[in-house]
C-alpha cells in the first residue's frame, strides 16, 4: 500500500515525490474495460474519464483560458485540463447527464460516499470532480495512494489525483528529455477526451458523442507556454533559427 505524503499539498511537486524508483514512479495506465452494470458496459477505453459529451457554460461559450502564475507546472497542466473539460462547477462538478446527482457537493463528500452514490445509481454517468474521474479510475487511485475511504474528496485531493494521472502520461519522461512534448500531448489526450490529437480530433472521436473541445493550435500553445524547453527540443533547425 502506498503511503500518503504528510500533506496532500506536497503532491503538487513531482520532482521529489515521483523520482525514478520511488513508490510514485510513473507506471503505464492499464487498459480499462467496463464491468456489467457500469455506464461503460460494452465499451473498452483507456481514458480515465467519462466518455459523455461535455456540457458548455450558459450561452455555449467557453470562458477564456487564464494560465496560472508561478512555476508549478502541474498546476498549469491541470488548468488546461479543466479548460478543455469545459465544466461549470469546478471541484463540485459531476456529469450533467446523470439523472440522479450526488447528494451534496462533490468536494464535501468522502471517497466512501462517492462509491456509495455510484453503487446506488447504476446505469448513469458517474464522472465527478474538477477532473471528471470515473469510478474505475477513482478506485485505482485510492488503491495506489492508500487513502482512507473517509478522506474527503476536497480540492487538494482532487488535484493530487490529477497529478498522478499527469505523471502516468509521461510528465517525468518529458522533463528528462526522453519524451517529446508532442508525444506527451497525445498521452494526455488519451486520458482527457477534450484534448485534440494533431488531426484536431479527440482520441475518442465518435465514441458517445465525444469531440475535442479546444483546437490543436491552442492546445500546443498552452503546453509550449508551460514547457518552453521541451517545446524548443521539438523544433527543426529552421524553426529554431526563426524562434531564437
Amino acid at each position: 500500500m502506498i503511503a500518503l505524503p504528510a500533506s496532500a499539498d506536497t503532491w503538487s511537486t513531482a520532482s521529489n515525490q515521483w523520482s525514478g524508483g520511488s513508490s510514485f514512479a510513473p507506471r503505464p495506465a492499464p487498459q480499462q474495460t467496463a464491468l456489467p452494470g457500469s455506464s461503460f458496459h460494452g465499451v473498452e477505453v483507456r481514458s480515465s474519464f467519462d466518455l459523455a459529451p461535455r456540457s458548455q457554460p450558459p450561452g455555449g461559450k467557453r470562458a477564456p483560458f487564464v494560465m496560472p502564475k508561478g512555476n508549478d507546472e502541474l498546476e498549469k497542466v491541470r488548468a488546461v485540463i479543466f479548460h478543455a473539460e469545459g465544466r461549470q462547477h469546478g471541484y463540485d462538478a459531476y456529469n450533467l447527464s446523470a439523472s440522479i446527482p450526488p447528494p451534496r457537493p462533490a468536494s464535501t463528500m468522502t471517497l466512501r460516499e462517492i462509491q456509495q452514490w455510484t453503487r446506488d445509481t447504476p446505469g448513469q454517468q458517474h464522472a465527478i470532480g474538477r477532473y471528471q474521474i470515473i469510478p474505475s479510475t477513482l478506485n485505482r487511485l485510492i488503491a495506489r495512494t492508500g487513502l482512507a475511504l473517509d478522506t474527503v474528496f476536497a480540492p487538494n485531493i482532487q488535484d493530487a489525483f490529477a497529478n498522478v494521472l499527469i505523471i502516468d502520461a509521461g510528465y517525468l519522461a518529458l522533463k528528462d528529455g526522453s519524451l517529446s512534448l508532442d508525444a506527451f500531448k497525445v498521452e494526455l489526450a488519451k486520458v482527457w477526451a477534450g484534448f485534440p490529437l494533431p488531426s484536431g480530433k479527440s482520441y475518442y472521436a465518435g465514441v458517445a458523442g465525444n469531440k475535442a473541445t479546444i483546437s490543436y493550435r491552442n492546445y500546443s500553445a498552452y503546453m509550449a507556454q508551460i514547457f518552453p524547453l521541451a517545446a524548443r527540443r521539438g523544433l527543426t533547425p529552421a524553426r529554431l533559427a526563426a524562434n531564437p
